[in-house]
């Protein structure tokens, strides 16, 4: 199934508004990045997987 970034980021802010911690919300950064390329923004997915 085909994602757009809108779809992608309305999924997102949903599951981040729900995650009752930051360390949950950070753990699922990889998944996050895999449906950002999946959705060809390649940029957005290189940022959700980068160490801060």
């Amino acid at each position: 199934m085909r994602r757009s970034k809108a779809d992608v980021e309305r999924y997102i802010a949903s599951v981040q508004g729900s995650a009752p911690s930051p360390r949950e919300k950070s753990m699922k950064g990889f998944y996050f990045a895999k449906l950002y390329y999946e959705a060809k923004e390649y940029d957005l997915a290189k940022s959700n997987v980068q160490w801060n």
